[in-house]
């Protein structure tokens, strides 16, 4: 369904519009397309991006592609390694001051990171949206301005060859709503009404990503060279790749960078050379940290790049914006199906804003440890870095977990707004991640040794249904089994014996007893307004 040449005047109306033909883009559409939802995708570049981008997927956005049922397709552009592993923050003598360890799995049931190249990711799910019957690529259109109704939003559109125009006349479209994921000079966001946040952190770097020899990959290091004369980021860039980022220094043009002698010279510093490795991709890029201050206005939404740029020191980019589409996808079916007011949309926004603000302004923190080119601040910094290693007790307290801002979550409860868990279960003869067992994409009720669906009422049981809820009962061999007490462990940390999780995999709400269930599930529906009253899915 994808074309590069569409002549007509009027495309199809859709239920959802999105701008924007990468990741969080496709990653939208496909959850949107998969609850029965017709999803249109503009681009206006004729094809994907190649340049190199993220390389690192969280277990959270992991998550997010087994529920968009593509996981299977994406692996072999994955390296799902396990295991513990460690990034170095050392200095140009190799002197190790700091450590990040990560666990071998996060919570999600999938490794914390994921080391992945983001054009091959990219090409894959493209390919899916463009075998999904409800789901339609169209590149080379640039959106030129947005009438919104009552009921949905006129679009124009004009043709273009990326940043230039090119032959055929305008279009328009029409759809329920307007997602704008169209990056960081996003034209959606353009035409709202939102200010932004600017952290003032601005950083240039080189980015270069090689296809190194086995040998040579295994010997490179992953961390951060805090050297002051060029601060250097290692990482690995997918399965046989490794990632580069070099700090530019302020005399120094981006022209000047990208030339491949001066690419060659400077990760030849680091063992690659023409000999070991192939020269994949680079470009310069400018780290920000700042963040759109509203991300709805009627029925023009961002998600993304377009709502927040963050510096990768974090590896949290990328995966954001994956956690912006499946905090989307669930909202939008509500409304779209008519089971919830167009104003459930606003949750999005009280909820992902905090959440990403928080992460932006560590990301940010990180960078000012990093970038240091002053050798006198860099020698005091390590100093620091250098006490804090040899004397644990001088570190200042962790940081606190991203949590989710208010919005769809039980008031007062401090579970509530955090990523639940999703470990291994046993059904039968059958083992399997959670997801796997009772399918994606539903508000479940999770049990600890009992069935919630004993304890809800009637009103909660209608309710439930209604959303299309799940009740899961772990833990006896009534129910799911817990096939390595990673459930037991889960319930007994929150203090809890029944937990309700959204589709987004957040925790909405818990309880020590079972019998709260029935509660649970009756606040939810209050916060919803899940009534009669709703509108009619033709008037969402």
């Amino acid at each position: 369904m994808a074309d590069s040449q569409v002549q007509a005047e009027q495309f199809p109306d859709t239920d959802l519009l999105i701008v924007g033909a990468g990741p969080v883009g496709m990653t939208l559409a496909l959850l949107v397309a998969r609850r029965g939802y017709r999803v249109a995708i503009f681009e206006r570049w004729g094809a994907a991006y190649w340049l190199p981008r993220a390389v690192a997927m969280s277990h959270e956005a992991t998550r997010a592609y087994q529920s968009a049922g593509v996981l299977q397709t994406l692996l072999p552009h994955l390296d799902m390694s396990t295991g513990e592993f460690v990034g170095e923050y050392f200095t140009a003598e190799g002197e190790v001051l700091m450590e990040q360890r990560f666990p071998g799995m996060g919570e999600s049931g999938f490794p914390p990171m994921t080391a992945f190249n983001q054009p091959d990711v990219e090409g894959s799910l493209e390919q899916c949206c463009l075998a999904h019957p409800l789901i339609g690529i169209h590149r080379g259109w640039e959106v030129r301005s947005v009438e919104q109704s009552r009921e949905s939003v006129r679009v124009a559109l004009d043709p273009v060859d990326g940043d230039k125009p090119r032959p055929g006349i305008s279009a328009q479209a029409s759809a329920k709503f307007v997602i704008g994921c169209d990056g960081a000079n996003s034209t959606v966001r353009s035409l709202m009404d939102t200010p932004m946040t600017d952290t003032g952190f601005s950083s240039r770097w080189l980015v270069v990503d090689v296809l190194p020899t086995p040998e040579i990959y295994r010997s490179l290091k992953f961390g951060q060279s805090l050297d002051p004369s060029r601060p250097v980021t290692l990482a690995p860039g997918g399965p046989g790749r490794r990632r580069f980022e070099f700090m530019a220094l302020p005399d120094e043009s981006a022209e000047e960078l990208a030339r491949e002698e001066t690419v060659w010279k400077l990760v030849g510093e680091w063992g690659i050379t023409p000999d070991n490795a192939k020269l994949v991709r680079h470009s310069v890029y400018t780290f920000r940290g700042r963040w759109a201050d509203n991300w709805r206005e009627g029925r023009l939404l961002l998600a993304g790049d377009a709502a927040h740029q963050m510096p990768p020191f974090m590896a949290q980019g990328f995966n954001s914006g994956v956690r912006d589409a499946v905090a989307l996808a669930w909202r939008l079916d509500l409304v779209l199906a008519g089971k919830a007011p167009l104003d459930t949309l606003d949750s999005y926004c009280s909820e992902r804003l905090p959440h990403v603000s928080q992460i932006v302004e560590q990301a940010v923190e990180f960078g000012r440890l990093i970038c240091v080119t002053d050798p006198v601040a860099a020698a005091g910094r390590d100093a620091m870095l250098r006490q804090v290693r040899d004397n644990p007790e001088l570190a200042p307290p962790p940081s606190s977990p991203w949590r989710l801002g208010p919005g769809i979550l039980l008031p007062e409860d401090a579970n509530a707004g955090y990523p639940a868990l999703q470990g291994k279960v046993t059904l039968g003869e059958r083992t399997a991640l959670l997801d796997d067992i009772i399918g994606p994409g539903h508000f479940v009720l999770l049990g600890n040794g009992f069935d919630p669906d004993t304890a809800l009422s009637e009103e909660s049981s209608a309710a439930w249904k209604l959303l299309d809820g799940v009740c899961v009962n772990i833990g006896d061999n009534h129910g799911l089994i817990d096939t390595d007490g990673s459930y037991s462990a889960w319930f007994a940390a929150l203090g809890a014996n029944i937990v309700l999780v959204r589709p987004d995999f957040q925790v909405y709400g818990s309880a020590e007893e079972g019998s709260a269930a029935d509660s649970l599930v009756k606040t939810l529906a209050k916060q919803l307004t899940l009534h009669s009253s709703v509108p009619t899915a033709a008037n969402a």
